[in-house]
C-alpha cells in the first residue's frame, strides 16, 4: 500500500496487487496495513476508537474498532515508608536480614479491565515477611513456594481515581556470592486482564528492582 499525506489514505491499487487487476464473482481476499497511534488521546470522557473508510471500486463502508485499555504497572521499592517500620543494616550485609516496602501502583487510562492481576517472581533470598497494606488486600495477595510466584488478584479495574494499590514488606538476607553486589530485591512485575469492551487481553511490564533503585529517604 502506499500512503498520501494529503487525505491521510492508504492506496492499494493493482500495480501493487495483482490481484486486484480482476476481481471474479464471489471471489475473496486481503490486504493488511498497521499504524502507530499516540500515546495520549483526548477522547472527551468517550471510550477511544479507530474509525477507516474502506472504497472498493463503487462500493464503500465504513469500520470503527474500539481500542483496548491503556494498561500499566508501577513497581517501587522503600527503604522506609509509612506503611511499615523497616528494619537491618544498610547496606545489605552477608547472612542478615535487611526489610523494604514494596508498592504496586497499577495504572488505567480508559476503560475497565476484568480478571487483572499483578505476578512477580520473588529473587533468591528474598522472603516476604507478612506484612501487606492495606490489611484487607491480604487475601488476594497469595505466593506459591514452588514456583516463587507473587500474584496479586485484583479482578475488576476501572480509571476511577481510587484505583487499588498494594504493599507489601520484603526481607532480603544476602549470601556470601552476593558480597560487595546490588542484590535485586523484586524481578520484573506484569499486569494483566481482559477488556471488558473489546474482550482481547492487555499486559504490561514493569522493571526490577535493585537496592540502588530505592524511593524515598
Amino acid at each position: 500500500g502506499k500512503f498520501q499525506e494529503g487525505d491521510n489514505s492508504v492506496v492499494f491499487d493493482s500495480r501493487n496487487v495483482s490481484k486486484l487487476q480482476f476481481l471474479g464473482t464471489g471471489e475473496e481476499g486481503k490486504v493488511e496495513f498497521w499504524v502507530d497511534v499516540k500515546e495520549d488521546w483526548d477522547f472527551g470522557g468517550d471510550r477511544p476508537s479507530l474509525t477507516n473508510q474502506v472504497f472498493l471500486s463503487q462500493a464503500q463502508e465504513e469500520f470503527t474498532v474500539e481500542v483496548s485499555s491503556d494498561l500499566n504497572l508501577d513497581q517501587v521499592a522503600y527503604l522506609q515508608n509509612e506503611m511499615f517500620r523497616n528494619e537491618g543494616p544498610i547496606p545489605p550485609e552477608v547472612g542478615r536480614g535487611t526489610e523494604y516496602a514494596v508498592m504496586w501502583k497499577p495504572k488505567i487510562s480508559f476503560s475497565e479491565v476484568k480478571n487483572a492481576k499483578v505476578k512477580s517472581e520473588l529473587p533468591e533470598n528474598v522472603e516476604l515477611t507478612g506484612k501487606v497494606f492495606p490489611e484487607d488486600a491480604t487475601s488476594s495477595l497469595s505466593f506459591d513456594s514452588e514456583t516463587r510466584m507473587l500474584t496479586w488478584d485484583i479482578g475488576e479495574l476501572g480509571n476511577a481515581t481510587t484505583t487499588p494499590n498494594i504493599s507489601f514488606q520484603i526481607e532480603l538476607t544476602p549470601d556470601s556470592s552476593q558480597e560487595g553486589e546490588t542484590p535485586v530485591l523484586m524481578k520484573e512485575a506484569t499486569i494483566t486482564g481482559t477488556d471488558i469492551y473489546t474482550k482481547k487481553e492487555v499486559t504490561a511490564t514493569s522493571s526490577a528492582i535493585d537496592t540502588t533503585l530505592l524511593e524515598g529517604p
